[in-house]
């Protein structure tokens, strides 16, 4: 019986450990991953700047006025660039836990509300379509409701970047999803490779002043996010021409609430 024991115990003490070997793997691949998306966004500013400060330096502006016009770029790229950089910011803090969220129960219909109004606004200026649509039961989730709703509501801005037709969507996979689990869908008509990697810029004059930030900063942010919160992000591709792109949310859900 006592061998029994010692059998189950090292058994048990085996699987914590490979859990916590896959976590480890986990982390290393998102860090390395996180700087292998980020490093040129941070050199596209930062290369725009040092050759308008250049051309400033060598003399090579035709006359004040465009002196002038390269110190305001110069600036403007600053400003981008201080906003890659507090993004970043915020990223490790949250990776190392100097940024906690406050998880609580948390109505997933109300989230989905508070989103819808956010955003509407934008998807109409964009003469797409939002549909929400809530459970039809109430379903409530472990989550940060400030941070659920921020991860949303970037999750939709990114899409309208690059989506110009169709339907973006919110709903839960009530029926599918593990019985501990919430899966937030959000899907959309772009084809599937728009959330995949951005190519590296090759030059700083492919710098947009005009962009907004990547979408590679923004989803190593929801990523994180997500990760301090016990859920996670994945991509799906669907056979269903109406609509080939998905994202789903896994949140932990809590039951009988």
């Amino acid at each position: 019986m006592t061998d029994l024991n010692e059998a189950g115990s090292l058994q048990k003490s085996d699987t914590r450990l490979q859990l916590a070997y896959y976590r480890a793997l986990e982390s290393a691949s998102f860090k390395g991953g996180f700087l292998a998306r980020t490093a040129h966004e941070l050199r596209s500013p930062l290369n725009k700047i040092i050759s308008l400060q250049q051309m400033i330096i060598e003399g090579l502006c035709d006359d004040v006025e465009e002196e002038r016009e390269f110190v305001a770029e110069a600036y403007a790229a600053s400003m981008k660039l201080l906003e890659h950089l507090d993004l970043l910011i915020r990223v490790s803090k949250i990776e190392i836990g100097r940024l906690t969220p406050t998880l609580q129960k948390v109505d997933v219909s109300q989230i989905f509300n508070q989103v819808k109004e956010v955003t509407h606004l934008q998807v109409a200026d964009r003469n797409l379509r939002l549909s929400v649509r809530p459970p039809e039961e109430p379903r409530y989730v472990y989550a940060d409701p400030v941070w659920l709703q921020n991860i949303l509501t970037t999750l939709i801005e990114m899409a309208l970047d690059s989506c110009d037709r169709g339907t973006l969507r919110i709903r839960v996979a009530a029926d599918l999803a593990p019985a501990d689990t919430c899966w937030l869908w959000l899907e959309d008509d772009r084809p599937t490779s728009c959330w995949h990697e951005p190519a590296i810029l090759s030059t700083p004059g492919d710098f947009d002043l005009d962009n907004p930030l990547s979408s590679s900063l923004r989803m190593s942010l929801v990523e994180a996010m997500l990760k301090a919160m016990n859920g996670s992000l994945s991509l799906m591709t669907l056979a269903d021409a109406d609509c080939p792109n998905r994202l789903q949310i896994a949140l932990p859900l809590i039951k009988n609430a």
